[in-house]
């Protein structure tokens, strides 16, 4: 802003009356129908921010229930895991969570170089079509408990396993064929009562991937 002392004087003609008038100012319903557009085109623009935010996944967290329910096999989320349904004959039912194993490198691999398998969980070995495949220990370091369980989850057998380290590792044969396998902490069919005959399904089938 200039000085006002510098201001020169008005070069208006003297004589001609008071300066034209300026007319009134905008009306105040003018401005506020001016504002509100403005307020609506920027809230409009927040909304599609948000949205397009949304679709790409870069907002939402626990409390939203489409990423409550996201899938264990997202990337960095760990083994998948599925929960399974012991079920003896006229006792209670007791569900475990199990890792899944599906095609031949996770069956081989199973267990091994675990320190320990916490008490309700485990691992599921799924076959495309029956087999009569034993177990062994090899290379694992805690004691497990295994259910061979035909295509109707009716239990084949169940055998107790010890750790192994060094060969030859015993082996571990079911009583006869078999669909999948449970393994479980040693001792734990055994205190589910779960036996020859029992049941041991899993409570969503629809959850388990595709055996190869």
């Amino acid at each position: 802003m200039s000085d006002p002392s510098s201001t020169p004087p008005s070069s208006r003609p003297p004589d001609q009356g008071p300066p034209p008038d300026p007319g009134p100012p905008p009306s105040v319903g003018r401005v506020a129908l001016l504002t509100g557009g403005l307020l609506l085109v920027v809230a409009g623009v927040a909304v599609l921010a948000y949205a397009l935010a949304s679709a790409a996944g870069l907002v939402g967290g626990e409390d939203d229930p489409t990423m409550a329910d996201a899938p264990t096999t997202a990337a960095g989320s760990g083994p998948r895991t599925v929960a399974y349904r012991l079920e003896p004959a006229g006792d209670r039912p007791v569900t475990v969570r199990l890792e899944v194993a599906a095609d031949p490198a996770a069956r081989a691999r199973g267990l091994m170089d675990r320190t320990e398998v916490p008490e309700g969980t485990g691992m599921v070995f799924l076959y495309p079509r029956d087999v009569a495949e034993a177990y062994w220990m090899k290379n694992t370091l805690v004691p497990l408990s295994i259910a061979f369980v035909a295509a109707d989850g009716r239990v084949v057998s169940v055998a107790e396993m010890t750790p192994c380290t060094a060969d030859p590792c015993p082996s571990y044969p079911p009583a006869g064929a078999y669909r999948y396998a449970v393994e479980l902490p040693a001792g734990a069919f055994a205190a589910a009562g779960v036996g020859e005959g029992d049941k041991v399904v899993p409570t969503d089938p629809a959850a388990l991937p595709e055996a190869v």
